[in-house]
């Protein structure tokens, strides 16, 4: 289908440059108002907007209903469906395996079939672009906010694997690459702060633009900017959304990048705390972008569609730089496979709620388990189990608190006993725990980002002065080695998932065989704690 730009009024045109977060599961008031009276074009769904499969395939279709009455042109839905850790879709659907149990269970094959079937059962949900894959290299081990997000610390490998990813993905969806041109070296979170990497051109060619540019050889739809300030790439001290060095001058006519520029949260504090929210997405369309991302306020979102006409008024933003935005997204349209607006959610339902997916889920997270050093776990007669309770760790997670492997111990394996700590002990809780350890023959401890929270490699290094045998399972980042060398027997499962502690399980049973390879490089950090 072709979308004539000359048809489509100023308002219409800066329309479809915004991609709004809405809330609720149902089209609410709101949502109808961002699309009739702002002209809105596209939408970003969370994981508050997802309730079941059906449910969210209704509010996609509504969306479409009105997009297609009022303005006569589909919307990009987009959402961060990254599998692992980042997952939107919940309930029902397939719990995809994240980046880095995609790498650890060392099939390029394999990651390329999780992307198509990802993407397949997107699609029949009324998603039409997925933000994935994550291409940044994660060779920082303190980041905390991508770690098992990313591939691998190795360029090569993010880059076969994210395009793997990438290629199974786009038979059905728009995929998007991020965060242009790399969060992996970062020791500050942009959705608290703007972070800076400061290195020069001839090592971010080594390393952080590696997957980029490969992804853009192969064909890559979209790419998400980083709020990052790239000294080599940006001008003024500017994250790269707001950089027209970086986005057009740099990805646009160096890179020789054809797709879609998007933005990453327009609310996340490395911009709002800057630029502010409003000023901000004129500035990114200004640079390049185009599709500006705000997720969450309601009145920013309506502040912007002004400040976007009231520039064109003054001739900050000139109507061909609008024009030439506003055609890039028009033309993605044209080849978007659009979900029916009649047919029920029943119609799609054997694509979504797939046994066959869901089996092909688990077992990439079975085989991506990796005994990293010592020996496999045999039960002794009084194990005691130390779970460290996952949380989010950024904004950019939504598994909060959702699953919880005690629960599961008690029931299945009554005769180990069981310990709930915090993801941040306390020197009273490691005491505590630490007295009741004593007694028992035997230590099992989950943890759950320890390069992050580190007390909890103070409870390991503790634990060992018991002199009882230890295990400790890494339920996330597979960092904890790196801080400290009294690790004995270390196992690896990257994700708090579902999945994952199905798997953690069999472990425990013993009834795994471990195949997983741990894509990233151990080398002692000397810290300080």
């Amino acid at each position: 289908m072709r979308y004539d730009i000359n048809k489509l009024t100023t308002e219409e045109k800066i329309g479809q440059l915004l991609m709004y977060g809405i809330d609720g599961v149902k089209i609410t008031d709101h949502a109808i108002e961002l699309i009739k009276t702002y002209k809105v074009g596209n939408i970003i769904l969370f994981a508050r907007n997802c309730q079941s499969p059906k449910q969210l395939y209704e509010l996609n279709q509504s969306l479409q209903k009105v997009a297609m009455a009022e303005l006569g042109i589909p919307m990009l839905i987009s959402i961060d469906q990254e599998g692992g850790m980042v997952t939107r879709i919940f309930h029902g659907a397939t719990f995809f395996p994240g980046a880095m149990t995609l790498s650890a269970a060392n099939s390029l094959e394999d990651t390329y079939k999780m992307g198509e079937l990802m993407g397949s059962e997107l699609i029949s949900l009324g998603v039409n672009m997925n933000l994935a894959p994550v291409l940044d290299v994660n060779n920082n081990p303190k980041n905390p906010v991508i770690g098992v997000r990313s591939y691998s610390d190795d360029p090569n490998r993010v880059a076969d694997y994210g395009i793997a990813f990438m290629k199974g993905l786009q038979k059905h969806v728009i995929a998007t690459g991020k965060h242009f041109p790399g969060h992996g070296d970062t020791y500050l979170d942009s959705h608290l702060a703007l972070p800076k990497v400061d290195y020069p051109v001839e090592r971010l060619e080594t390393v952080e633009l590696i997957p980029f540019k490969r992804a853009i050889k192969e064909g890559i739809h979209a790419l998400m900017s980083s709020h990052i300030d790239f000294p080599a790439f940006t001008e003024d001290g500017r994250p790269t959304t707001l950089s027209k060095k970086c986005l057009t001058g740099f990805l646009r006519e160096q890179l020789g990048f054809e797709g879609l520029i998007v933005t990453d949260g327009m609310e996340m504090k490395a911009v709002q705390d800057h630029y502010g929210t409003v000023e901000a997405s004129l500035m990114a369309i200004q640079a390049g972008a185009n599709l500006v991302c705000i997720c969450h306020s309601e009145p920013f979102q309506m502040e912007a569609v002004g400040r976007i006409k009231h520039a064109l008024k003054t001739g900050e933003l000139s109507m061909d730089t609008l024009s030439e935005r506003v055609n890039r997204v028009l033309k993605y349209k044209e080849n978007l496979e659009l979900m029916s607006l009649e047919q029920p959610y029943e119609a799609v339902k054997h694509i979504v709620q797939n046994d066959q997916t869901k089996a092909f889920s688990y077992q990439i997270v079975r085989r991506a388990a990796t005994l990293v050093k010592g020996n496999k776990l045999k039960l002794k007669e009084h194990p005691l189990f130390i779970g460290v309770l996952p949380k989010a760790t950024t904004q950019a997670d939504d598994t909060d608190g959702l699953y919880d492997i005690i629960s599961h111990i008690k029931k299945e394996l009554p005769h180990v006993s069981t310990y709930a700590m915090p993801i941040n002990p306390s020197d009273e809780d490691i005491e505590k725990v630490v007295n009741e350890a004593s007694r028992f023959d035997q230590i099992l401890m989950t943890s759950y980002n320890a390069n992050v929270y580190t007390s909890q490699i103070k409870l390991i290094n503790r634990l060992h002065e018991l002199g009882i045998e230890v295990h400790v399972i890494a339920m996330r980042n597979p960092y904890d080695l790196f801080y400290t060398d009294v690790i004995k027997n270390f196992v690896c499962l990257y994700e708090y998932t579902p999945n994952s502690i199905s798997v953690l399980m069999s472990y425990l049973k013993g009834e795994l065989q471990f195949e997983g390879r741990i894509p990233v490089i151990y080398e002692p950090v000397h810290h300080s704690n």
